[in-house]
């Protein structure tokens, strides 16, 4: 029940029934599904997972919602953290974890071909999350999971929302480049290729947010 309650609200959430930073009450919603509390709030917390929903402290849970001071501040922490991470992965990822982020990367091209956005962000935060277990530092992985979640689904919303025009298959090809980079063992190489990209992707960003402020 958890998952089909997450399921419509991550449907709502997609299709802009749900704005960013609308609030979403748990005992309001729980008493119009129909199901007890602690059923609502495990379909929230495995959507808080996804990055989709937010908890603030005294005010509950919400659509993310993040502003242009949060975002130019994670866009930041996350060049340093995840060009760590290739780094490390590039040390000491196994053939299996490489593989298997190929394969996603491919099925991000599949998805940025078709437009299909939501399976695009779906695997793009697989991608991302396969990369930080590679790298078999736990503490890595759960600040990456909680700095980039959030982050990446508020951007994807509001791209989706606003109809933005991003390259999506440049954005894929460029993680079939990067495992291909892992793969040399390389450390100086892939951190180099790391922050290239990672700072187009921020410029990208803070780019079409400021043009999105001035309209």
């Amino acid at each position: 029940m958890s998952d089909r309650i997450a399921d419509m609200i991550r449907r709502m959430i997609l299709n802009g029934e749900l704005e960013s930073g609308q609030r979403i009450v748990e005992s309001r919603w729980a008493k119009q599904l129909g199901v007890g509390q602690p059923t609502m709030r495990e379909a929230l917390v495995a959507l808080e997972h996804e990055g989709l929903v937010m908890r603030r402290a005294n005010q509950g849970a919400e659509v993310v919602s993040l502003s242009s001071d949060e975002i130019t501040q994670a866009l930041r922490i996350r060049a340093e953290l995840e060009e760590l991470a290739v780094e490390i992965a590039t040390e000491s990822a196994s053939a299996e974890s490489l593989k298997r982020m190929k394969a996603i990367a491919k099925d991000m091209m599949t998805a940025a071909r078709s437009r299909n956005t939501k399976d695009f962000f779906a695997k793009d935060r697989e991608w991302h999350q396969t990369l930080w277990q590679a790298t078999g530092n736990t503490f890595l992985e759960r600040m990456l999971g909680q700095l980039m979640s959030p982050l990446l689904a508020f951007l994807f919303l509001r791209n989706l929302r606003h109809y933005a025009k991003f390259d999506l298959r440049a954005s894929a090809q460029a993680h079939i480049d990067m495992v291909d980079v892992i793969a040399s063992r390389d450390t100086r190489r892939a951190r180099k290729f790391a922050h290239e990209k990672f700072t187009l992707f921020a410029r990208d960003h803070e780019g079409a947010l400021s043009q999105a402020q001035a309209s």
